[in-house]
């Protein structure tokens, strides 16, 4: 089960071939916060085997209001322990790059990603969360989205879908690395 927001709900779509071959069930709600997921974590999930989590841009969207790093990590803390109290095994991915580029530059948000991407990687170390690192497959060196894989710097396009499915399939153990 895939649980996130809009870029999940479109990768469901777009590479909707690779998710029926493998089973997989894109939940994404276009929009929604890491507290707006959390909210629907349990009912979405309930049929699950395993689950794929995939959220904070919106909360550094500020797309609700300003979100506190704090915030975005207690409910992914929540989410796990909601995951882990199933029985389900959890795969976070990390935060896709982007610099909100003709969108919210103002935001700056290629720190914010950074950090919380930082974070990610520690509480997935720490525990028995499996993280999944699509940075590398998508953004520039300055830590942005690959402009050729994005129509908007904030969502993935077809190319986009593609650069990180491999990188999805093998962190899930779909494919062997």
């Amino acid at each position: 089960m895939f649980i996130g927001d809009s870029i999940t709900a479109a990768w469901g779509v777009v590479r909707a071939e690779t998710f029926a071959r493998h089973g997989f069930v894109a939940r994404g709600v276009p929009g929604e916060t890491s507290a707006q997921i959390r909210a629907r974590f349990l009912r979405d999930t309930a049929d699950a085997r395993g689950v794929h989590l995939l959220c904070g841009i919106n909360d550094i969207a500020e797309i609700g209001g300003p979100v506190p790093d704090r915030a975005i990590a207690q409910n992914i803390i929540a989410m796990g322990r909601m995951a882990f109290a199933a029985g389900l095994p959890l795969t976070i991915g990390t935060v896709m790059p982007s610099d909100f580029w003709g969108w919210r530059p103002e935001l700056r948000p290629v720190a914010r990603i950074h950090t919380l991407n930082g974070w990610l990687r520690s509480y997935c170390a720490a525990g028995p969360a499996r993280l999944v690192d699509y940075g590398p497959a998508l953004a520039t060196a300055e830590g942005a989205l690959r402009r050729d894989l994005t129509d908007d710097g904030i969502h993935l396009n077809g190319a986009g879908y593609a650069a990180v499915e491999p990188v999805m399939l093998r962190a899930l153990g779909a494919v062997p690395d």
